[in-house]
């Protein structure tokens, strides 16, 4: 589902116009970022955890060239929804 779509049905649900949900929207994906690159994970109360999860540079090798080459450390964000998330869903 593309970001235009999720703006369109939660304007549709919650009333509100679409400039407003997608500030919202905008400003939770910054709180989120913000949180797990200082290390916090980031709950929220039947929904679910973000969690950051970090990877260490480490060195490759192409096995068709042999050539070595770095990959820099990164901080990825690992979802995990709540038992009621998933009851919801499920039914």
């Amino acid at each position: 589902m593309a970001r235009t779509e999720i703006t369109d049905r939660l304007a549709e649900a919650t009333g509100h116009p679409k400039a407003e949900i997608e500030t919202l929207l905008d400003g939770f994906v910054e709180v989120l970022k913000n949180c797990n690159i200082e290390g916090d994970s980031v709950a929220i109360p039947g929904f679910g955890t973000f969690t950051p999860v970090k990877t260490e540079e480490t060195v490759r090798t192409d096995i068709e060239s042999g050539k070595r080459f770095l990959i820099p450390p990164a901080v990825n964000i690992r979802f995990k929804s709540s038992v009621l998330l998933r009851k919801k869903l499920i039914g």
